[in-house]
């Protein structure tokens, strides 16, 4: 192993080395970001905003940047504390023996812009002509899901090829997953998949799983080209998630805190992305809903603030009712016939074809109430999907499809 080691560092191959575990620290890198900085299709992160402080908000301000920093970031991401690291470390282990002896996994070390260090691991799955391997499904685990046991089960099992990775903080990755660690990891995770293993950004499918959508949004914001977007069991801002967990009283820190320190706002990021979007609603959510109960689930709020952005017209305040309604029990009690189908796919293939499909689009201005309401179920159906299970169950591969789009046909006339 040492000599494996040493090979590894002298080489700069990591080879011979993977047919060990070791202490992540003492691995090389395999992929450094700042050696391509100079490639001028990469976008660049944001920087984060100053934001002038008011003598009158400072004593709140100081409490929110102490409570961040010291007991907030652990609360939002539990996977970074070490006591329970080190609890799940033989199943970490196991796991991710299981991935490199089953699913012939790759293991390397990746380094960001801020020169953290992302435990990833690759399964290539290319090779195989009868699967769906030309697609890499890059997956972005929750606030305490490591990729050794985390979602990339789902993926392999449908001969994707798949690529984990570890949040800042978590297991092999250095860091503390504050959201720009974060947005700078899974930013280096998309650069390695298309610089170092060799896949086209037309070719990546982003997965993320509960506070994993977050890095999902951020990578398709600034990767906008990526065959499509899968979040499962994500809310729309962790905001409405921390405040019900607090003391009423403290309600103002809580805001500035995660305002102003770990804003994960998902409809911010979703509505910036104009590519194909699946969203999967777990219906016995115990997280993201207050007490089960699916009507409040944190998801709805996701998926109707990115319906009502791409299609203002046809998501009025009518049919926003409606859906609310309808999202108060599970879609599977709510159909439309092959033929509204037809219908309703052929006002869309229309006005794509003619007016193009950046979002906002403004389908719907000349329709009536009852049109609007038909096209708005369609919607609501096509981009949400119900999976019957609690927050943290694996998803079954049925419900992990290629997100829908509308196909463009120029010329096509709807009649």
């Amino acid at each position: 192993m040492i000599n494996a080691l040493n090979s590894a560092k002298e080489n700069r191959s990591s080879d011979a080395l993977r047919r060990f575990d070791i202490d992540f620290s003492a691995w090389p890198v395999d992929f450094d970001v700042k050696a391509i900085a100079g490639d001028a299709k990469k976008p660049t992160t944001t920087v984060s905003r100053r934001e002038r402080l008011s003598i009158a908000t400072l004593p709140c301000e100081l409490l929110a940047y102490v409570a961040i920093h010291t007991f907030g970031l652990s609360l939002i991401y539990p996977g970074s504390v070490k006591l329970l690291q080190k609890f799940m470390r033989p199943a970490l282990i196991s796991g991710r023996a299981k991935l490199i002896e089953d699913d012939n996994g790759i293991r390397y070390k990746v380094k960001t812009i801020d020169s953290n260090e992302i435990d990833t691991l690759f399964i290539d799955n290319r090779n195989d002509n009868v699967g769906n391997g030309k697609t890499l499904v890059i997956c972005s685990e929750g606030n305490a899901g490591f990729y050794e046991v985390g979602i990339m089960g789902t993926p392999i099992a449908l001969k994707y090829s798949v690529l984990g990775w570890n949040h800042p903080g978590f297991a092999g990755s250095t860091g503390q997953p504050k959201p720009d660690q974060d947005k700078n990891a899974i930013d280096a995770v998309v650069r390695f998949a298309i610089n170092h293993l060799g896949f086209g950004i037309e070719d990546i499918l982003l997965f993320g799983w509960s506070i994993g959508g977050f890095s999902t949004l951020w990578a398709a914001t600034i990767y906008p080209d990526v065959k499509g977007v899968v979040l499962d069991a994500t809310f729309d801002d962790v905001l409405y998630l921390a405040q019900p967990r607090m003391p009423a009283s403290l309600g103002g820190i809580v805001r500035i805190a995660i305002r102003k320190h770990c804003n994960l706002n998902n409809v911010e990021l979703a509505v910036k992305y104009n590519g194909p979007l699946l969203f999967i609603r777990r219906t016995e959510d115990e997280i993201i809903a207050e007490d089960n109960r699916i009507d409040t689930n944190r998801g709805n709020y996701l998926t109707l603030g990115v319906l009502q952005y791409r299609y203002p017209n046809l998501f009025k305040a009518p049919q926003l009712s409606q859906a609310k309604a309808l999202l108060a029990k599970p879609l599977e009690s709510y159909s439309y016939s092959l033929a509204e189908e037809k219908l309703c796919m052929s006002r869309l293939i229309t006005y794509a074809s003619d007016e193009g499909k950046s979002y906002p689009m403004l389908i719907g201005a000349d329709y009536n109430e009852e049109t609007r309401s038909q096209m708005a179920l369609f919607l609501l159906r096509k981009h949400l999907r119900d999976y019957n299970s609690s927050h943290c169950t694996q998803l079954p591969g049925e419900f992990f499809t290629i997100p829908w789009d509308i196909p463009i046909e120029h010329g096509f006339v709807f009649t």
